[in-house]
């Protein structure tokens, strides 16, 4: 399944907004159809490198959607 997500490559730079295909979900994993979301201060601070991260990383974590589909739950 194909998604549109935006990716921090590294710090200081901009945020790319790709497509990118997703994997279904994985044990202990939901997939949620996104119908809003949302940039916050946290990501900011991925961009400016004053929160440490592994990069890649795609922002924007606050949202509100539906459960599509759920993995094997242990």
């Amino acid at each position: 399944m194909k998604t549109r997500a935006a990716v921090m490559w590294e710090a200081g730079k901009d945020w790319d907004v790709i497509e990118l295909e997703l994997d279904p979900p994985k044990e202990n994993e939901v997939l949620v159809k996104f119908a809003a979301s949302g940039m916050c201060h946290s990501d900011d601070h991925l961009r400016t490198g004053d929160l440490p991260s592994r990069y890649p990383i795609v922002g924007g974590h606050e949202g509100a959607g539906v459960v599509e589909e759920v993995g094997t739950w242990v």
